[in-house]
Order: structure tokens, then C-alpha cells, then sequence
């Protein structure tokens, strides 16, 4: 059994960016979106008014953002990473 050496290649010039699906706002995107637009326009004065949401429910919000500050300050367990020389 070989074992072929296989090496990953990787094409690093720039492309242009057209209408041609790869782009990341497309006409279907952009189509989407002002239908979207369009029902949230649209839709609310013929709907029922819905009640209002429960306390419990209206803290969580909070309640998140309080964990996401708990984390960005708390120090991670993972060591630094010190960038070293490479000259011995």
C-alpha cells in the first residue's frame, strides 16, 4: 500500500465579486428582506393586540447580560500564549 504525499493548495489572489450567486448580498437576500419589511409593515393593524409578556420572562434579558459581564471579566484557565523568537 502507497501513501501518496498530498499537499493542500491554496489560491490567495483576489477575485472580483459579481452578481453571480457568491456575493454576499444577492438579489434573493435583498428580496427577502423587503418582503420581511413589507410584512412587518403591513400585518400589524389587522392582527389582535397581544398581551403583555410575563415578569419572569421580561428579566431575562437582564439576567443575560449580568452572566455575559460575569464572563468577559472572569479570568479564563487557559495559559497565555507568549510569542517567542525563533533564533536559538
Amino acid at each position: 500500500m502507497r501513501v501518496h504525499d498530498q499537499r493542500l493548495r491554496f489560491d490567495v489572489t483576489p477575485k472580483p465579486m459579481g452578481l453571480n450567486g457568491s456575493s454576499l448580498i444577492t438579489a434573493r437576500s435583498v428580496a427577502l428582506l423587503l418582503f420581511l419589511s413589507l410584512l412587518l409593515l403591513i400585518l400589524p393593524p389587522f392582527l389582535p393586540p397581544l398581551p403583555p409578556p410575563p415578569a419572569t420572562l421580561l428579566l431575562l434579558p437582564l439576567l443575560l447580560m449580568i452572566l455575559l459581564i460575569f464572563l468577559a471579566f472572569s479570568p479564563s484557565n487557559e495559559p497565555s500564549l507568549a510569542v517567542e523568537p525563533l533564533d536559538p
